[in-house]
């Protein structure tokens, strides 16, 4: 990637193209929003991010699956259904253990990454915040050296 000297870039000029490209499909600004555009081509809603934090956190404490759980039986014939469920229990065990051996690795992984993405979209929502104060202290500098 090329470097453009700041002094080139027509800040003007970007933001006419942006509101060309708006223009061209066909929003309007009654009814354009961040949530409406997607990056992905259908409209998506944004995750509020407290949301976001109570899911993660719901996530990394379910992403193990248990196995084997309880036997009960509702049945009058309690006690026979309860025996014949935990031989059939230990005849699928040696297909079963695997099975969540597995899912509970993608789900391990899949938390971790999840993980990571919000890290991600945390610092890079700080380092917007500074470069949008950053644009806004160089626009008003601008507008001075242009008096």
């Amino acid at each position: 990637m090329s470097k453009v000297p700041v002094s080139k870039i027509d800040v003007d000029e970007i933001i006419e193209e942006i509101r060309q490209e708006i223009v061209e499909k066909g929003y309007t600004y009654d009814e354009l929003s961040f949530s409406d555009v997607s990056i992905f081509g259908t409209a998506a809603n944004i995750v509020d991010s407290n949301n976001l934090d109570d899911n993660l956190l719901n996530l990394q404490a379910l992403q193990n699956v248990q196995a084997y759980r309880e036997i009960k039986s509702n049945s009058i014939f309690g006690l026979p259904v309860i025996f014949i469920k935990k031989l059939i229990r230990k005849f699928t065990r040696f297909y079963i253990d695997p099975i969540v051996i597995d899912q509970n690795e993608i789900n391990r992984l899949t938390a971790t990454c999840l993980a990571d993405l919000y890290l991600r979209l945390e610092s890079s929502e700080y380092r917007i915040r500074q470069l949008e104060a950053e644009n806004k202290k160089l626009k008003n500098m601008q507008k001075e050296w242009s008096k």
